[in-house]
């Protein structure tokens, strides 16, 4: 074989083709090493490495060269979105506001970037400074519902509760309406950070009210969240009116009085006191009985316990109250035994009734009662309690089960020689 033959069949390195190689070589390297400058650059202007020394040339080290760059950027690309918004930023801070036209850039950056977070902020505080309150609002609402800005949520509740401060502020409390009859998811954030504020939830119950009674109305984990907090507030005619809303028909007095249905926590329902079933000393819960359906069982475990045990909240008006219900225990060993109690919720608490001493009855079922005047000191709540008849009992410790069925609670007529409050 020759060597023409040879260098036919195996091409070797020429100059030309070495010189072709070395250009790629060299290109490659060049769009890398732009790829790695503008990934710098980017990640810079996106502040994703503050602490990266080149950082400063790119984006400024001081206020004053920051905003260079940014009109630098803007030049450039008049659609960087991003520099708009952090140029806007620094055109409302005293430091860096100087030759800049704020207004001109928060109606540029509203345009290109309208959900942005800072720029519904600076948005919401022109709005607020104009005292534009459905504007505000629109940009507050949207940043507490949408962007859980603790802030707007904070400004809102404060803004919920101006409103129903004197003297009167018709275009406030107007936008506030407005504001929930258009949407009313913002508000449940909202009446969550009242208390966290120490705002009256109780300043929100127009518009709560208001939502309550649009589709689809209020939702019960919101609704019961309302009744806690006005019911500490001593609201008791406003929690009340929830309560209905959730339940959507007329109530008695005494709720769940038959105990068919498991307890609702935290509105006008029963309320077991004791959260630690498996060291407390009373085990509370529903049972059922073939002959009666389910009952209250209170099994107690002869440690100290909590008291009251069982409680709940009722709005009773001024008046005459007669109230009645069965009780069975074959093995309660007590000294006193115990008694449901009848006390006002608020104020004072006192206590206004009490039945007779609920002691072992062997296998049959007994009936026991009270009647009770509620004054209108009491202010609507009142609670009715199981508590222990002798409160050294409660520290001692019991043993021995009880159940309860069947409780009624109806207004009668005053008893003769007594005039109706």
């Amino acid at each position: 074989m020759t060597a023409a033959t040879l260098t036919d069949a195996k091409p070797g390195w020429t100059p030309a083709r070495m010189g072709v190689f070395a250009l790629l070589v060299l290109a490659a390297l060049w769009l890398g090493w732009k790829a790695w400058d503008v990934n710098i650059t980017m990640s810079c202007w996106k502040n994703e490495w503050p602490n990266l020394p080149v950082c400063g040339e790119i984006n400024g080290r001081t206020p004053q060269e920051r905003v260079a760059r940014l009109q630098e950027r803007l030049a450039a690309n008049p659609g960087d979105s991003q520099a708009l918004v952090e140029l806007t930023e620094l055109a409302h801070r005293p430091e860096t506001a100087a030759g800049l036209d704020a207004p001109a850039l928060l109606a540029a950056a509203g345009q290109a970037a309208p959900q942005d977070v800072t720029v519904l902020q600076l948005q919401a505080n022109e709005a607020l400074r104009a005292q534009r309150w459905p504007d505000a609002l629109d940009k507050l609402t949207r940043l507490s519902q949408h962007h859980h800005n603790a802030d707007a949520t904070r400004v809102l509740a404060e803004l919920v509760a101006l409103a129903a401060q004197p003297p009167a502020q018709p275009s406030l409390q107007q936008a506030l309406v407005d504001a929930v009859g258009a949407d009313a998811g913002w508000l449940d954030r909202v009446l969550r950070a009242m208390p966290g504020a120490k705002l009256p939830l109780g300043s929100a119950m127009p518009l709560v009210a208001l939502a309550a009674a649009k589709e689809p109305g209020l939702s019960a984990p919101l609704g019961l969240y309302v009744i806690r907090q006005l019911k500490t507030e001593g609201l008791w005619l406003e929690a009340h009116a929830i309560w209905l809303r959730l339940w959507k028909r007329s109530l008695g007095y005494l709720f769940n009085g038959d105990f068919e249905q498991n307890f609702v926590a935290g509105g006008f329902d029963w309320e077991v006191i004791e959260r630690d079933p498996h060291r407390g000393g009373a085990r509370i819960d529903l049972a059922g009985r073939r002959e009666r359906g389910q009952v209250l069982r209170v099994a107690f475990t002869g440690r100290a316990m909590k008291t009251p045990l069982v409680r709940q909240h009722m709005m009773l008006p001024p008046g005459h109250y007669r109230f009645a219900g069965d009780f069975q225990s074959s093995d309660l060993r007590s000294n006193e035994g115990l008694s449901w109690v009848f006390s006002c919720a608020g104020g004072d608490r006192r206590e206004l009734a009490r039945t007779p001493a609920l002691k072992t009855t062997g296998r049959t079922w007994q009936t026991t009662g009270v009647s009770l005047e509620v004054p209108a000191e009491c202010g609507l709540g009142v609670a009715l309690s199981l508590q222990t008849q002798a409160p050294y009992e409660a520290r001692t410790g019991l043993r021995g089960e009880v159940l309860f069925d069947r409780f009624t609670l109806v207004q009668e007529a005053a008893p003769q020689g007594t005039s109706q409050p």
